[in-house]
């Protein structure tokens, strides 16, 4: 049956193609850094050795290989749909498919040709290196030079979210049940920025607990982080909701904050964050259904400053 919504629907479809292109781009990301290994530098020499065409195959045959998952479900899907009579759409994804992998053998043949370059800089830290940096911002310009696909896959997510946030529950009659629920879909998405986050604060500005900073500062000094790398979804708000966007954002800054408290707790683990997680996004779920959202606020920031204040000079965390 969801092989058959595959080939049947079309915003299935577009889940479909959304997921192959995560995949591929996190295949792009492996490649581009097992090329970029000091070990298999020799690789530069030994490809460009050959000839355009001859790459092309060779690369052609490495992410067919790498597709291969997509491919045969795709192909699965395709005789599934030929039987009930849905021709487009399993011709359409298989299309898709291979447009994927042309684009990243051609990501591959120039990645593999040209010359490596160690000081090369995206334009944003050019223009920004002679500017005075908050401390508190520094996360974000290492997303923008670090992250950025990482940053990309979250918008994308989110923006999915909300769409399809307001395309199941558009026959809620309590209106403010389903913009909560977006928000809660949109804190969720950026969990893993959350978490990139504070592994980054862990491993880089660990010795920023010795600077004169107050408990308080250093608490809510990261929500500047997060007002800059979720921009898109809070101007959204605002130009959706107007006045009734300072309690939307609220709720969201609340949620948010306290996922980022719990690693302080919890450490660098991705299993209990996740779980954590897992719990959190279902206990607000409760608390919108019940119509009480004004608690997330009061309650979510005392619970996480709690728990901020406990764990900061936790030296534990650093393992």
């Amino acid at each position: 049956m969801i092989t058959l919504s595959l080939v049947s629907s079309p915003v299935i479809m577009g889940f479909f193609c959304l997921a192959a292109l995560i995949y591929a781009i996190k295949s792009w990301q492996y490649v581009i850094t097992q090329l970029s290994a000091r070990n298999n530098e020799f690789l530069y020499h030994s490809i460009s050795s050959f000839g355009k065409w001859q790459q092309f195959k060779s690369w052609f045959y490495v992410q067919f290989n790498i597709f291969l998952p997509l491919i045969v479900y795709a192909l699965f899907a395709g005789i599934i749909g030929f039987n009930f009579g849905h021709y487009i759409i399993p011709i359409v994804i298989l299309l898709y498919l291979l447009a994927l992998i042309i684009v990243s053998v051609a990501i591959y043949v120039r990645h593999s040709n040209r010359l490596i370059d160690i000081d090369r800089q995206i334009l944003l830290i050019r223009l920004l290196r002679n500017w005075n940096k908050s401390f508190f911002l520094l996360y974000t310009l290492f997303v923008f030079d670090k992250l950025k696909i990482t940053y990309l896959i979250t918008k994308a997510i989110a923006w999915m979210l909300i769409i399809g946030t307001f395309a199941v529950f558009s026959d809620i009659k309590d209106e403010s049940a389903v913009p909560n629920l977006v928000v809660l879909m949109i804190v969720t998405a950026h969990s893993l920025l959350i978490y990139n986050e504070f592994r980054f604060n862990q491993k880089y500005l660990y010795f920023s607990r010795n600077f004169p900073y107050s408990m308080s500062k250093q608490f809510l000094g990261s929500l500047l982080n997060y007002a800059i790398l979720m921009l898109p979804e809070l101007l959204w708000f605002i130009g959706n909701f107007g006045i009734h966007s300072v309690s939307l954002l609220l709720q969201a800054f609340s949620i948010l904050i306290l996922f980022r408290s719990l690693l302080y707790w919890i450490g660098l683990s991705i299993k209990n964050y996740l779980i954590w997680i897992f719990v959190l996004f279902n206990l607000v779920f409760l608390i919108i259904l019940y119509r009480i959202t004004w608690l997330l606020p009061p309650v979510f920031v005392s619970t996480a400053y709690f728990i901020f204040q406990k764990n900061y000079l936790n030296k534990n965390l650093i393992d």
